[in-house]
């Protein structure tokens, strides 16, 4: 430690000659005066140290008693900033090396988040952002309690969120919420229709009466499993039976075709580059962007924009917010290209293929065909498919449908007899 204090504040290491330098040195310590290391090199000569603070007193106090002291080394961090006192270019830059490691090093500049999986960690630091914490924040003055509880109010996705700043870093670990089951409404009565037409090979109801069989034939639309379920009575005779509405559920199986039709222009608007292109350079610190130019019109109608970034990462560690970037602007006329029949008619197809098998879901393909046809700059491509799927679909009764249903299943009202005189 009084090494650190030394370098510190300075000292000088003088050389003491007189005839008597011991007296010197009484007198040094009589006054307070701090003196150490001291060898003699001969009878009359000492070497000894002293703080720079203390030379010009031990200076006058030698220059009294008859002896001369001359300094020999000076060290510390005082004479090192005095080499400096006519250079200001270099003494700015130290100070602002100092500033920089003092401040710099508690400045946030890079994110990790972790245990995000449906939330995208764009969304969460886009949010940190809005609660005062990005890229360029001083760690310490963070409200870590304050930032927590605010997005956990903004991220309801979230059941859990922690911020912890480890010097230039921040770690954000997160958990999300279970999602939601998807409860059915069985409390709402409702029907299973037929989301398309098909041929029933198998059905299998839940909830509610079959309305068919295996080998009917139904199309988009009808009802495969009533609400409606009859209720067993103790009169069989009886010709209205009473109803129990309920919410239909069940799985109907059954092969369908399937048509999708599908047209694109066989012109496109092309592009032909003229050669002039203009590039313009900036450079983004901590998110603060500088530019390197002046005007930021562009002077060309039609012209594509190609950004190209750089940025600055230090070995094995992560990437720093300092960015270069270089944007070219490359103008064209806009002019009139034909598309390839064959290669158009491919990309019909894959597009009807990937939006049929959207619509299957878990269903089959069977079968495929494709009929394409030109209508002048126009190409159709219809798609016929033969699909084993699911067709039930769940629809809710509408208010009227339920009112019609309860009055059918109220018993006609009973005629009363005369009583007989």
């Amino acid at each position: 430690m009084r090494t650190l204090l030394t370098w510190l504040f300075g000292f000088v290491t003088a050389r003491m000659v007189g005839s008597e330098p011991e007296a010197l040195l009484n007198q040094c310590a009589q006054q307070g005066l701090t003196l150490w290391k001291m060898e003699r090199l001969d009878p009359v000569t000492l070497l000894v140290k002293v703080p720079a603070i203390q030379w010009r007193r031990v200076e006058a106090l030698a220059e009294r008693m008859g002896c001369q002291a001359e300094d020999v080394q000076r060290r510390g961090v005082p004479y090192f900033l005095g080499r400096f006192r006519r250079r200001y270019g270099l003494l700015v830059g130290l100070v602002l090396c100092l500033l920089l490691f003092g401040v710099g090093s508690r400045t946030i500049l890079t994110f990790d988040v972790t245990g995000n999986e449906t939330v995208s960690a764009q969304e969460i630091l886009g949010q940190l952002r809005l609660c005062g914490v990005s890229v360029g924040t001083y760690g310490p003055k963070i409200p870590i309690r304050t930032v927590e509880n605010q997005m956990m109010q903004a991220l309801h996705q979230l059941s859990f969120f922690s911020l912890n700043v480890h010097g230039t870093r921040a770690e954000i670990i997160v958990r999300e919420r279970d999602a939601i089951p998807d409860l059915r409404p069985e409390n709402i009565p409702g029907n299973v229709v037929a989301a398309a037409s098909g041929e029933i090979t198998h059905i299998e109801p839940w909830a509610g009466d079959a309305l068919v069989q295996e080998g009917d034939g139904v199309a988009a639309g009808d009802v495969l499993i009533s609400g409606a379920m009859e209720m067993d009575t103790s009169n069989p005779l009886e010709l209205v039976r009473p109803k129990r509405l309920v919410h239909a559920e069940g799985k109907v199986l059954a092969s369908t075709r399937r048509t999708l039709t599908a047209c694109l222009d066989l012109t496109a608007q092309g592009k032909r580059y003229t050669g002039e292109e203009t590039t313009r350079y900036a450079l983004s610190i901590l998110g603060k962007r500088v530019k390197f130019f002046r005007n930021s019109g562009i002077s060309y109608a039609n012209y594509d924009t190609i950004t190209k970034l750089k940025s600055w990462t230090p070995p094995l560690g992560d990437c720093l917010p300092i960015v270069w970037e270089a944007e070219t602007f490359r103008a064209y006329d806009p002019v009139e290209q034909p598309l390839d029949a064959a290669a158009a008619e491919a990309l019909l197809q894959a597009q009807l293929r990937k939006a049929l098998e959207e619509a299957l879901g878990q269903g089959e393909i069977l079968t495929t065909r494709c009929e394409t046809t030109q209508e002048g700059d126009r190409l159709f491509v219809t798609l016929t498919a033969h699909c084993f799927e699911d067709i039930a679909k769940e629809v809710p009764m509408t208010a009227d449908e339920i009112a019609q249903i309860r009055a059918a299943s109220e018993p006609p009202p009973t005629e009363e007899k005369p009583a007989k005189e």
